[in-house]
């Protein structure tokens, strides 16, 4: 059995809700993926967070890249996130040669 993850909820989300291009408001996020919780403070106040960044699984970089979608734009004061597929992930799997 596969243990779940924090951000799988978001993961799910792109995989099948996805597109080429897929904005997500905070709000968003807060009613439709984390309506218990919210999402994290740190998501609305440090851009950061949205990194590209698997070495920080406490954010929620992960999610999106384990749906192969990439963070190309954050708004903190609008609150939105815009996502899209990612082109070329070689920086993402290394390939023996």
């Amino acid at each position: 059995m596969e243990r779940k993850k924090k951000y799988d909820v978001i993961t799910n989300y792109l995989k099948h809700n996805g597109g080429s291009q897929i904005t997500l408001t905070f709000t968003q996020f807060d009613e439709l993926l984390f309506p218990s919780v919210g999402l994290p403070k740190t998501a609305r106040t440090s851009v950061e967070w949205w990194a590209d960044d698997y070495r920080h699984p406490e954010n929620g970089a992960y999610a999106w890249l384990n749906a192969k979608y990439e963070v190309i734009h954050i708004n903190l004061e609008k609150e939105y996130v815009v996502f899209i597929p990612l082109l070329k992930s070689n920086w993402f799997f290394t390939e023996k040669k």
